[in-house]
């Protein structure tokens, strides 16, 4: 696996060499607002939740801090919602965020095209973020584990795109950056050199999942290269390789197959998450960076009046204290 993904990334890096220079002269613009709001993308409810826990999907709360901790506010985007309203508060938002958690990519079906609703909505609102970046506003998404995985189907949309791995029960590990991930929006600064240091060195980043993406899927599927910069890869507890931190090409699209909030704001004792101050550091670099992004687009509601009703503090917390220390649910 080692040799197949040394190879993927040798043959991007050759295939790609006049665009990293096209796109070393492209225009980040200013930070314009300080008043960001993210949208996080719901997920379909987990048969694990107690019964008090009701709702068609939720948010953990991890995510919500995580994004507030950068400084911006949340807003919900339901799973199940109208995609006329969706579309019309993601036009108001300054970025999105897919989260990780558990959700079908496909439906069982007998026509492997056929798409569950989470592919499909999370993908409407993909193909919507790029639509408006195209149009010329900067319009920035994350994506964590579920999420990331999500952000390569919503490229190449086919089973074989995400691979089965060894990742479970959950673990921490060591990111291998490639070289270009000096060069990248993400890492491209003194602070963001000396985070490729310390998450190259230190088990600080969690890791709880049964799929991912392989480094040899770049080399066999041009498209998914032809979108994504790869800036790292792990292994897993088996020792295969797997993609771990990508960066779009051509929009300010930024994924992690593991869980920078969990660092901070997820408690289970049954699980090795780290809580030390390096990891600590590094869920903040990482929501400090996505927020940032968020400020460089001009997008806002008409009025405060107008974003209120979305804005996540409208519902309560489930405290649950066990895999989420606690979760948003929506009807």
């Amino acid at each position: 696996m080692c040799v197949l993904a040394v190879s993927a990334l040798e043959t991007r890096s050759k295939h790609t060499s006049d665009k990293d220079e096209e796109k070393s002269g492209r225009h980040i613009p200013p930070q314009v607002t300080d008043r960001p709001v993210i949208g996080i993308l719901t997920l379909p409810m987990e048969s694990f939740f107690p019964e008090n826990v009701t709702g068609t999907s939720y948010i953990a709360g991890s995510y919500v801090n995580w994004v507030q901790q950068g400084g911006a506010r949340v807003v919900p985007l339901r799973v199940d919602q109208d995609w006329a309203e969706l579309e019309s508060l993601v036009r108001n938002l300054n970025g999105v965020l897919f989260t990780g958690g558990g959700a079908l990519m496909y439906v069982p079906r007998s026509d492997p095209a056929q798409l569950s609703s989470y592919e499909k909505t999370g993908c409407f609102i993909y193909n919507l973020i790029k639509q408006i970046n195209d149009q010329g506003t900067y319009y920035p998404m994350w994506g964590t584990c579920l999420g990331f995985e999500l952000l390569h189907q919503c490229v190449y949309s086919n089973t074989t795109t995400l691979q089965n791995f060894d990742g479970e029960p959950p673990y921490t590990q060591r990111n291998r950056f490639t070289y270009k991930a000096s060069h990248s929006r993400l890492f491209s600064s003194k602070f963001g050199h000396y985070m490729t240091k310390l998450m190259s060195t230190a088990n600080i980043q969690f890791l709880s999942h049964k799929h991912g993406i392989a480094p040899w899927e770049y080399k066999f599927f041009r498209n998914l290269s032809d979108a994504y910069n790869v800036l790292a890869t792990m292994q897993d507890r088996s020792g295969n390789s797997f993609v771990s931190i990508i960066e779009a090409w051509d929009y300010p699209i930024t994924g992690t197959q593991f869980h920078p909030e969990k660092n901070i704001y997820e408690w289970d004792v049954t699980a090795p998450i780290p809580h030390g101050p390096e990891a600590t550091l590094m869920a903040t670099f990482l929501a400090d960076y996505f927020v940032s992004e968020a400020r460089r687009n001009p997008n806002q509601f008409p009025s405060e009046a107008e974003l209120q009703p979305w804005l996540i503090y409208n519902w309560s917390p489930f405290f649950l204290n066990s895999y989420f220390t606690q979760v948003f649910t929506f009807a």
